[in-house]
């Protein structure tokens, strides 16, 4: 790249950070123009939802698979867009229309798991965005920069692009085919007297990520993210708030959010939902930016697939009193080079009951292509490197290996087993193992036998919850290995806290008594930024 392209570059993208922090700290204000130290938001969220007709569990196991396979390709093709330069592949590979070239408060947010066979395994959140405000359900994505709603944009000759009618996306079915369906819940920037489109023309739109237009287009700021595994979302840029609800019953309205608002959505997992929400490690991440409002931090539980329809969890900014509890486990948080938007744990290593694995160091190294590891709450089966899923598989199935196996197909170690919930069959002499993840600075992270184990695949076959990332790392950590646990993130401070919880009770109204986690010191630099 040349110099003085590199300087301009970091110019633009200090002009976001600014824009962008500015906005989101601007005073957010309740229905009586104020919110008072203390308060609180909050919405219910409901557990994912496994079929309960018996067939159609196992085809949700078997998509689960698939599913992540090609959400995989999509992480490994953002890392290859952000080496090889963003806008250059997309105006090379795109043909888009023209048009298209710190505080004691907390919000929380609801969310819930999408049942959809063509879109399994992931957690929705529900946001009210524009004004008036209206409720949008996206997906709860860690590993992503980029939040966009399925968008129409008003007809006008010439002016705008809008959307065929019905708008047909695509997603995965079953078998791995694309299926389309419609999607009828929009986002209509036209309605909200709150948006405000961001031109090519604008400073800002030079800096943000998967842009199409040239700085001297009048048009509005559009973008084209494009993904390996056929994933992709066109639209434009703009500014937009979003509305929460405070415990005490006031309304708020949380400003300086960038939002995408997309006209054209193909490919896998786009569905089942309105759009995503990205809580990954970029300055346009919603993650980010809603929480440089509330003390530099957000936390999430994810309930279990299995828990009671009626349960509930939350997505939350600001401090979380539920974090701190018995067992509260802290370390660092890792930023990975190749995947910029995606962050983790560093490991020291994985135990298998009392057997330490021999897996080498450097698989673990977010600093060595390839290596690092990556939490991914859009990924449901945890992904490993050869040497590390051999070494982890090799365990469990010195354990299992006695029973029959059965040939599946996405899955290499099967078995013609009916699992029980907490892994131990004496009828069958099988005891699932312990599964521990040591991590730096001496926590650890313990699964449950059913973060390990995929109980039924088949008509009585369970198969080992890992799939062997053939494509290159980083090393992914699914969200049925994250599941009943807490976790919060401060990238300010770059420090994570977890622990174990079922995620039914965390109405902040009912843990006023808790001790909350002191908040950062606001003078250290974000650690964010790669």
């Amino acid at each position: 790249m040349m110099p003085g392209r590199r300087v301009l570059l970091l110019a633009l993208h200090g002009l976001l950070c600014l824009q962008v922090q500015l906005a989101a700290r601007a005073e957010m204000q309740g229905d009586d123009g104020s919110i008072e130290d203390g308060s609180s938001i909050h919405f219910p969220v409901s557990p994912p939802v496994v079929p309960d007709a018996a067939e159609e569990r196992r085809e949700h196991f078997r998509a689960l698979e698939a599913k992540d396979r090609f959400r995989h390709e999509r992480l490994l093709a953002m890392s290859s867009s952000a080496r090889n330069g963003s806008r250059r592949q997309a105006r090379q590979t795109s043909k888009v229309p023209e048009v298209l070239s710190d505080t004691s408060e907390f919000a929380e947010l609801p969310m819930r798991s999408a049942l959809n066979i063509a879109h399994v395994g992931m957690y929705l959140v529900s946001v009210r965005f524009g004004t008036p405000a209206l409720p949008f359900n996206l997906v709860l994505d860690t590993a992503n920069d980029l939040t966009w709603i399925s968008c129409r944009l008003r007809r006008r000759k010439g002016k705008h692009y809008g959307r065929s009618s019905p708008a047909q996306t695509m997603s995965v079915g079953t078998d791995g085919v694309p299926v389309k369906k419609a999607t009828t819940n929009f986002f209509r920037p036209s309605k909200s007297s709150s948006w405000r489109r961001i031109r090519c023309t604008q400073p800002l739109c030079g800096a943000l990520p998967y842009t199409t237009c040239e700085p001297t287009q009048t048009a509005s700021c559009s973008y084209h993210q494009k993904m390996q595994d056929g994933t992709v979302t066109i639209g434009i840029y703009g500014m937009e708030k979003a509305t929460v609800a405070l415990s005490d019953g006031k309304m708020a309205k949380l400003p300086g959010l960038v939002l995408g608002c997309s006209v054209m959505e193909a490919g896998a997992n786009v569905d089942a939902h309105d759009g995503v929400l990205s809580l990954g490690n970029g300055e346009i991440s919603f993650g980010v930016i809603a929480a440089s409002r509330f003390a530099s931090r957000f936390s999430f539980c994810l309930l279990s697939a299995n828990s009671e329809r009626s349960a509930s969890s939350y997505l939350t900014f600001g401090p979380n009193p539920a974090v701190m509890g018995p067992g509260t486990m802290v370390t660092d948080i890792s930023y990975n080079n190749d995947i910029r938007v995606g962050f983790g744990f560093r490991v020291i290593g994985i135990t298998v009951g009392d057997q330490a694995l021999d897996i080498p160091p450097e698989v673990w190294n977010d600093r060595l292509k390839y290596g690092g590891v990556i939490l991914d709450t859009g990924t449901s089966v945890t992904g490993l490197v050869p040497a590390a899923y051999d070494a982890v598989t090799g365990a469990l199935d010195s354990h299992l290996g006695h029973l029959p196996r059965a040939d599946i197909a996405g899955f290499e170690f099967c078995y013609n087993w009916t699992f029980t919930g907490d892994g131990v069959d004496p009828a069958n002499n099988v005891t699932v193992p312990s599964f521990t993840v040591e991590l730096q600075g001496g926590a650890v992270l313990q699964a449950d036998a059913k973060s390990v184990v995929m109980p039924e695949v088949q008509r009585g076959v369970a198969c080992l919850a890992f799939r062997k990332l053939l494509e290159g790392g980083p090393n992914i950590i699914g969200n049925v290995l994250m599941q009943e646990h807490i976790w919060e993130f401060d990238h300010r401070t770059g420090i994570m806290k977890f622990r174990k919880d079922k995620c039914t009770n965390h109405h902040l109204k009912d843990n006023s008594n808790s001790t909350a986690a002191a908040a950062p010191d606001v003078h250290q630099a974000p650690r964010y930024v790669n």
